[in-house]
């Protein structure tokens, strides 16, 4: 059966027909048949921007000043002209910016000494809000105290901004000092549904944090030093044990008691435990090398080839990325420190 290509009579069908079942999407997509684009607009006039993306459902083009202080957000005004197959000639309007899209406000987001992750955008669909981050100049040749990775550069403020898209709103606001977060096309950030996990390149932690309705950025837990809730108190627990056990050596002691005095200050300064995140890796790899051997003496040969040898190797690794498999499983990518910094130079 023949099909009429009039638009206004495939309106009227759509209102007074139903399509078979399973056909309703098929049917649709015929609709659309006379609203292809087919005709391109060339030298627009645009502002001096720098444009970032479409919002995932296309609401919003967002954009940036040229001195990456500012947010500008547009609104795509849609179909704006339209034109007969034989006549291809558009007014003179139709070639600038504010003819498909408009401008719905501009937001100074950087303060100080920081600019903008041009780079950097992640959209929350079931609220409309999006995440924006500005961070101050990179540090290359930064100290690794307090725990930091050595090798691993510093910045010493990096923002992300909550930002409400429909007015402008900026909601909350998450400060990281004198870290190292790969902003790059959302590498060191992962998204899903409501939770956030934001990577310390230069402190291996994963930050988790959750994006209520409300629009507050609420910390739920930080894996890297520690992975249970508990672990921090009973480590610390433990060293004020042997805090006292060194104590109670002092005073049974008459003499060297200055040397004892120093072997106790380097011990408490000089923490040599692994991170909570890396002995489950080693315990992992340990487990799995393990269980490949039934007989004693090929385990042990196993163990010395596979973990043993390549033990160093493995205590060097470092986070690279996370992503959620879903809101209770992450699937983390280790790598040397080297590696995971050419490519952060490369995508900075």
């Amino acid at each position: 059966m023949l099909r009429n290509n009039n638009v206004v009579a495939r309106i009227f069908q759509r209102q007074i027909q139903t399509p078979p079942p399973g056909t309703s999407v098929h049917c649709a997509r015929r609709f659309y048949e006379n609203l292809v684009p087919n005709f391109t607009i060339y030298d627009v006039e645009c502002p001096d921007h720098s444009f970032r993306k479409f919002t995932d459902d296309g609401q919003y083009l967002i954009s940036f000043s040229r001195n990456l202080l500012d947010l500008i957000v547009y609104r795509p005004t849609w179909l704006s002209y339209s034109y007969k197959e034989e006549d291809y000639h558009l007014p003179s309007r139709a070639k600038r910016f504010d003819s498909f899209f408009t401008q719905l406000y501009c937001v100074s987001l950087a303060s100080s000494n920081e600019v903008i992750c041009k780079d950097f955008f992640l959209y929350v669909n079931t609220n409309q809000f999006g995440l924006f981050a500005t961070s101050t100049s990179q540090i290359h040749d930064a100290p690794a105290i307090g725990g930091a990775i050595q090798g691993v550069p510093s910045i010493e403020r990096i923002t992300f901004h909550l930002l409400r898209l429909e007015d402008g709103v900026i909601l909350d606001e998450k400060v990281f000092y004198n870290d190292f977060i790969n902003l790059a096309h959302n590498m060191g950030v992962f998204l899903y549904d409501d939770l956030l996990a934001v990577v310390s390149l230069r402190y291996q932690t994963i930050y988790i944090l959750q994006i209520r309705e409300s629009g507050n950025l609420v910390d739920v837990r930080a894996i890297g030093a520690f992975c249970r809730e508990d672990d921090e108190l009973f480590l610390n627990s433990n060293s004020q044990c042997m805090a006292v056990a060194d104590k109670s050596k002092l005073h049974q002691s008459s003499g060297n008691h200055v040397d004892i005095a120093v072997h106790s200050n380097q011990l408490n300064s000089d923490n040599s435990f692994l991170s909570g995140i890396k002995q489950r890796l080693l315990s992992f790899i340990f487990q799995g090398i393990w269980s490949e051997e039934t007989d004693k003496f090929q385990r042990v040969q196993c163990l010395k080839k596979k973990f043993y040898f390549h033990f160093q190797d493995y205590v060097d690794l470092i986070i690279w990325k996370v992503q959620f498999l879903d809101r209770h499983h992450l699937l983390i990518k280790f790598g040397s420190v080297d590696g995971g910094m050419i490519a952060a130079r490369l995508h900075f």
